[in-house]
Parts: C-alpha cells; sequence; structure tokens
C-alpha cells in the first residue's frame, strides 16, 4: 500500500482556511499602508507650510505658488495620497468582509446538516417500529425468493460505500433517541430509562447512554517493562508503527517516549492505543469512556494518562506530541482541548480517530489519518475542522471486515496509509511534516531516545460529581 495508494487531503497550510487566514492577512497589511499612506499625506502637507518655502514668496510668488499647487494635489488631489490611502482602507475591509462572508456561509451550510441529521434520526426513531416490521417481513419474503439476494445484502460492503450516509446518521443521534421517546411504542420505556429528555446533538445522547450503561472510574497509571525501546522515529510510519507496538503490549497499555537533543533540550511523544473492550465495565478503554468523550466528559482513561506522564517527568513546559489510534486519537484531541490539562501538548497525529468536535485549539498542530471505509472516524458525525493547523489525509481502502487488527480500522493499514503520507507531495501534507521535523519528533539524528511503559487502569467507581479530570486530579463533591 505504501506510496501507491491515491488521497485526499482537506484542511492544512494549503486548504481553504488556510485561504481565509491569508485574505484576511492581506487586509491587515492593506489597513497598515492605508495608515501610512494617510500619514505621508499629512506630513507633505506641512511642507507646503514650510518656512523657508513661504518666504520665497516674496521673492518669486509664481514659483511659490505652483509648488504649494504642486504639494497640494500630491497629497489631497484627486490622485494624491489622500485618495489613494481611502482605497487602500476600502480594499482592507473588503477583504474582511468577503472572509466573513464566506465563512458565514460555511456556518449556515453546517447548521442545515446540523437540523437535517437530527430530522433524519427523529424520524427513523419515530418510525422505528414499523421500519422493523416491514424490514423483517421484507427479509422473510427475500429468503423464500432467493438466498443469492439475502448473501447480496452485506452490510459491511454498504457501509464501506456509504460512509457519508453513515455519519449523518451518527449525527442525528440525538434525533434517533428523541424519535423513540415520541414513538407510542418505545417511548414509555425511554422515559424508564431517563432517556426521554430532548438531545439536540449527538454528544448529549452520548453523555445520557454512557451514564446509563456505565459507572463513572478514577484512572490510575502502574509502570511496565517496554521490551524492545523506540528509536527516534523518522518519519509518521515510523510514529504509527510504534503506536501499534504499544497497542501489542496489552490491554491498557501506553508508552511514553522522551527525545533528548544535543541541546539538552526535551521533548515527548505519548502513544495512545485505542478501545480493548466494548462492554467490559472494568477496562479503561471501553464503550462507556468512549461515550464520554464524544459527550465531551472527563474519562478514566485522560486522568490515567497525565499521572503517566507525571511519572515519566514530563515537565508542564516540555513539547509534547500525542499519537492516538481510535479512542487513542479521540483522548489525544480531548487533552489538547482541555485548558486545565497541566501538560503543553504541541501536536497530535490521530489514525482512524473521531476528532471533529473537540475544539482543539488553533496553536495545536493536528495531523488526521482516515479511510473512508472506516467507520469509526465517522462517530462523532462530523467532519474534521479544515483549519490551516489540522490537515486530514484521507484514504479509500476495502477490506470487507472492520476489525481493529487487520480491517479497515486496523492500525497496519493506517502505518500503511502513513508511509503513503511520508512521500506525498500536496503542499498541506509537507507543511504538516516539515512542521513535525522543526520541532524535533520526527528525523533527528542526533537525538536520545527513551521508552517508559505504563499499563492504565480503572480504579475506584466515583459518583459523577466526582470524576477525576483531565489535569490528573480527582474532584470530589461536598
Amino acid at each position: 500500500m505504501s506510496g501507491h495508494v491515491p488521497i485526499t487531503v482537506t484542511g492544512g497550510a494549503g486548504g481553504v482556511a488556510a485561504s481565509y487566514d491569508d485574505l484576511l492577512s492581506l487586509g491587515l497589511l492593506y489597513r497598515a499602508l492605508g495608515a501610512e499612506l494617510a500619514g505621508a499625506a499629512w506630513h507633505d502637507k506641512l511642507e507646503a507650510a514650510d518656512g523657508d518655502l513661504v518666504l520665497s514668496s516674496v521673492l518669486a510668488p509664481q514659483t511659490f505658488a505652483a509648488a504649494e499647487s504642486a504639494i497640494l494635489a500630491a497629497t489631497y488631489g484627486p490622485h494624491g495620497l489622500v485618495s489613494r490611502a481611502a482605497l487602500v482602507e476600502a480594499h482592507s475591509f473588503a477583504f474582511a468582509a468577503v472572509v466573513e462572508l464566506y465563512r458565514a456561509a460555511d456556518a449556515l451550510q453546517h447548521a442545515a446538516y446540523e437540523a437535517m441529521s437530527y430530522g433524519l434520526g427523529v424520524t427513523i426513531g419515530a418510525e422505528l417500529v414499523p421500519i422493523a416490521v416491514t424490514g423483517g417481513l421484507a427479509y422473510l419474503v427475500a429468503r423464500r425468493v432467493s438466498r443469492t439476494l439475502v448473501t447480496d445484502l452485506d452490510v459491511v460492503a454498504w457501509a464501506e460505500a456509504n460512509p457519508e450516509l453513515v455519519q449523518a446518521v451518527v449525527n442525528g443521534g440525538g434525533g434517533l433517541l428523541d424519535g423513540l421517546a415520541l414513538n407510542p411504542v418505545s417511548g414509555p420505556l425511554m422515559g424508564a430509562l431517563g432517556l426521554d429528555g430532548l438531545h439536540l446533538t449527538t454528544g448529549s445522547a452520548a453523555d445520557d447512554l454512557g451514564e446509563l450503561l456505565f459507572g463513572d472510574y478514577a484512572g490510575t497509571a502502574v509502570p511496565t517493562t517496554v521490551d524492545e525501546p523506540y528509536d527516534v522515529p523518522a518519519s509518521v510510519e515510523d510514529l504509527i508503527r510504534d503506536l501499534a507496538a504499544t497497542a501489542g503490549e496489552g490491554d491498557g497499555e501506553i508508552t511514553i517516549q522522551r527525545l533528548t537533543g544535543p541541546d539538552g533540550e526535551t521533548r515527548w511523544i505519548v502513544h495512545l492505543p485505542g478501545t480493548d473492550d466494548f462492554v467490559d465495565q472494568h477496562a479503561i478503554r471501553n464503550l462507556g469512556s468512549n461515550l464520554n468523550l464524544i459527550a465531551g466528559d472527563d474519562t478514566a482513561y485522560g486522568q490515567a494518562i497525565s499521572l503517566a506522564m507525571k511519572q515519566a517527568g514530563v515537565q508542564s513546559d516540555d513539547p509534547v506530541l500525542m499519537v492516538g489510534h481510535s479512542q487513542g486519537g479521540m483522548q489525544a484531541a480531548a487533552l489538547s482541548a482541555d485548558p486545565d490539562f497541566r501538560y503543553h501538548v504541541t501536536h497530535v497525529v490521530t489514525a482512524g480517530a473521531p476528532v471533529g468536535t473537540f475544539g482543539i485549539p488553533d496553536n495545536v498542530s493536528v495531523l488526521s489519518l482516515e479511510n473512508s471505509a472506516d467507520l469509526v472516524p465517522s462517530l462523532d458525525g462530523e467532519d474534521n475542522r479544515a483549519s490551516a493547523r489540522h490537515t486530514t489525509v484521507r484514504a479509500d481502502v476495502r477490506t470487507g471486515n472492520f476489525d481493529a487488527g487487520a480491517g479497515n480500522h486496523g492500525l497496519d493499514l493506517y502505518a500503511d496509509l502513513a508511509g503513503t503520507v511520508d512521500g506525498s507531495a500536496d503542499p498541506s501534507v509537507r507543511a504538516a511534516i516539515a512542521d513535525l521535523e522543526q520541532s524535533g519528533f520526527i528525523g533527528s539524528t542526533d537525538a536520545e531516545s527513551q521508552t517508559f511503559g505504563y499499563r492504565t487502569e480503572v480504579g475506584d467507581l466515583v459518583r459523577p460529581a466526582d470524576i477525576a479530570d483531565r489535569s490528573g486530579n480527582v474532584k470530589t463533591a461536598a
């Protein structure tokens, strides 16, 4: 796969959002130029009152008049500095207005998509019983008529071919719950479960489901031995390969790599694998923590990562790169966006992770790798924000299954995609890789590497009011 798979790139230094920023910067330059021209006009106007020039009017009145006329024409005339300054200022406002117009149009389009997704969810939820009955009857008829037809109804293939529709359905998850609450058959059950409130977003639906199905736990981190310490990564592919090695160490495992430059400057790479067990209440990376992350809540995983970083010796001002797969990528995005997180996350690299809703700040550089046939990146119901600092690279590789080991969501697939990224000539990709290199996270031939392993685990069960925050402190209710 490496180097041969077509990719599409959104965001980054060559994306539309970067062009918006360039337009605004150009507008600011025009505004500064306008002010400079206006200042020059005022200075030249003062030349008209120069003492020597005024005294010359006695000896050469005609020459004096011509000089005065020329100065005034150059400053306040139709083609003078003042009119030029006004024109340049007008251009600066025009640039700002165009950017605001484009951004308003983007916001309106997004609002329309949100409303459509919510409405789709409500419709499906309200009509789920007749849909299920009709679908079941259709299946039985098809089975009697043609077993081949039933075999061809491959859900995996359908999902692989329709990722945008899957994303829209997921984005309408709140509407689905609200529709089920409106359904006369399922409504009483939804009320009994406490799911009959209003859920305008996928996050609010995930919040209620997570609270219903899973408890809230504190997180702990236990040091472990890393059999094969990681070398200084030379590429994005090396980052993902090291992440795959971390995932292979076992449930709950993470690794923290310290890179020390010849000048003594220290930077860190934190490798965060994804979900270990969806249904195990005591797995720190389970469905419950996925739901908590989509809802914007704190997790035991996040607290355990913070505790592990403290044990490894990470200082609050050390540059940190977080590399995460699936839930690990979500957690990396959440920590980078959390103002209470005590560490300085400067870069995030994600593989197969839904990170479009975390509000990652613009001072964090993000490189997201996604496979269009992988459903997981769509589970937040949103596209990634195409900002100048967030580059998303997508491939379209269909394996026929969603397995996290070797399927559409597998780390081997994403490591191969990372190899393609390393060889890409796309300007946004090249800028993202150059940023990682200049920051010392990849390609440093004279740095020293040390690898620390930790097993993250759930600790005590806590009430929602006692949930541990991502800074590693536990907020205990009175």
